[in-house]
């Protein structure tokens, strides 16, 4: 699959790490943040945290500059893009897939001008102009499943969501192969539907390819029913590593070298 100029082959699972250059993501918020500043952001610190997550393994590089969390602050426009454009600037040589992870089409504007493989759109790219732009640049986007319809059962809301979203983008001319779905863990959900994401979904019943979230998900703690720890990276792997026995095709994680450590402890073992 293409993703811009880089070509991938799902022959196994793939790790998406990410870069939160944020005050207020939900469990990384800040990480970034410059010394003796509060709203600053120092650039070394994050193309050395990119360079690191490539040397773990992360095929994909997911850089977000607003957060999404529940009760988040919304930023502007320009506070977003000035937060990525220099990071962008900087990285033009990865070897990962580079994703943004926005739901503004100002944004996707600017950030297409670079060589960028994924627009990773948790409000499931509803704006025209987002879609003319994901069409013109033939680059792929992750659409998430954000919000239940209760009149429905988690199956039949999470495959109603998902045909309309591949028929509505694909009707508008982007490719269906372009398309990457993401079940949206921990969005609007409860506990025991989470719990059937992770355990009860076959995800390879989907001819798109499947994207990930669980990483230090709230939900994880009462799964393994453990008070909160700092062994948060743990319990992520462990659930991606079961995502991905469902058929769940990119992972996305903070702790890049745990889970990719697992994931070749499993292939070792097969």
């Amino acid at each position: 699959m293409l993703f811009g100029n880089k070509e991938l082959i799902f022959d196994k699972p793939l790790v998406m790490g990410i870069i939160n250059i944020t005050t207020d993501s939900f469990s990384d918020g800040g990480k970034f943040i410059s010394n003796n500043s509060t709203s600053e952001f120092d650039l070394r610190k994050i193309i050395k945290e990119i360079n690191f997550l490539e040397k773990s393994g992360a095929s994909f590089i997911d850089i977000g500059a607003e957060s999404t969390r529940p009760g988040y602050s919304p930023i502007s426009t320009q506070e977003e893009l000035d937060r990525l454009i220099p990071v962008l600037e900087l990285i033009s040589e990865t070897k990962s897939i580079i994703s943004i992870d926005t739901r503004k089409p100002e944004v996707m504007k600017e950030v297409l001008k670079f060589p960028i493989g994924l627009i990773n759109d948790v409000s499931g790219l509803t704006s025209i102009s987002g879609r003319k732009l994901v069409k013109n640049h033939n680059v792929p986007i992750c659409v998430m499943h954000n919000s239940r319809d209760r009149t429905k059962s988690l199956e039949e809301d999470l495959d109603s969501f998902f045909k309309a979203q591949i028929n509505q983008l694909t009707v508008f001319g982007i490719k269906e192969q372009n398309i990457i779905l993401d079940p949206g863990f921990g969005y609007d959900k409860t506990f025991e539907e989470n719990k059937k994401l992770l355990f009860d979904f076959d995800y390879s019943q989907y001819k798109n390819k499947v994207l990930i979230g669980l990483s230090r998900k709230g939900f994880l703690d009462k799964l393994f029913n453990e008070p909160k720890t700092e062994d948060m990276d743990e319990k992520s792997a462990i659930a991606s590593i079961i995502a991905a026995e469902n058929g769940a095709n990119i992972l996305r994680v903070h702790n890049v070298a745990k889970l990719s450590k697992k994931l070749e402890d499993r292939i070792d073992v097969c």
